[in-house]
């Protein structure tokens, strides 16, 4: 079942690829930071669609319509996704404050206590991810911001999917996201490379611009085609979980 959602999602972000172009050009904007809204409600129409659809369903894609209302709950699916993200963040900056190891992360002494840091930061953040996957779409479907905050609600929500079953989803969207973010690795890598090779061929203004040009297609790349897709997937994807849960 787990590998007919992954699936179902991996098909339904290629279904629209103008409609994923958009969003990738939504993405390209988000620097100028309202945009970013009009991306995580976007969002939270696929997740929508996803809990009132099936597995292999012939849903299509959002429309574009409805802006202001669009805004909205991207501002919510935002502020869902910062409150689980914050633990994490809290956790960094005390340590950091407290024994300033991230300020001297070179000295060799101090680089078990950094990674240590480092990883129970992550591990924070993959915890509170977990609760993230059913607090959006408990969100959608309530129709309530609280609902995505509703910590002994989604432990129910978990149990009734099979907790076992659920772990192997996150599991899933982990692989991925590792995924995705190895393959951005492996492309500055190869960047990397690139530009060390012309360093031997160019003048250091050339090099320069050069350099500035190929990472920003690479930027524009990433942002553009890699963002929405794992978007779209994940959203559509958490919906799709979330239907699996027992009605009370």
């Amino acid at each position: 079942m787990i590998l007919e959602i992954f699936k179902d999602s991996f098909e339904y972000s290629f279904k629209d690829p103008e409609s994923i172009l958009k969003l990738g050009v939504l993405s390209i904007f988000s620097v100028f930071i309202i945009p970013i809204f009009f991306v995580t409600g976007y969002s939270y129409r696929i997740t929508d669609i996803g809990i009132k659809g099936t597995i292999n369903g012939n849903d299509p894609l959002p429309e574009y319509k409805n802006w202001s209302n669009m805004f909205i709950q991207g501002l919510k699916v935002a502020i869902v996704r910062f409150v689980y993200l914050l633990p994490g963040i809290i956790l960094f900056l005390i340590f950091h404050e407290r024994d300033h190891i991230f300020n001297d992360a070179t000295n060799i002494s101090l680089l078990g206590p950094y990674i240590g840091i480092l990883a129970l930061t992550i591990i924070v953040w993959l915890i509170f991810y977990l609760f993230s996957i059913v607090a959006i779409p408990n969100m959608i479907n309530e129709g309530s911001l609280k609902s995505a905050f509703n910590i002994k609600k989604l432990i129910k929500i978990i149990k009734s999917i099979g907790f076992f079953r659920y772990v192997k989803f996150y599991l899933g969207c982990i692989v991925l996201i590792v995924g995705i973010l190895g393959t951005l690795l492996i492309l500055i890598s190869l960047i990397g490379l690139s530009i060390a090779f012309l360093i031997k061929f160019m003048g250091t203004f050339a090099f320069y611009i050069t350099s500035i040009f190929i990472i920003g297609i690479f930027v524009i790349i990433a942002i553009m085609f890699l963002l929405p897709f794992f978007l779209t997937f994940e959203s559509r994807a958490i919906g799709l979980i979330y239907n699996m849960r027992e009605l009370e």
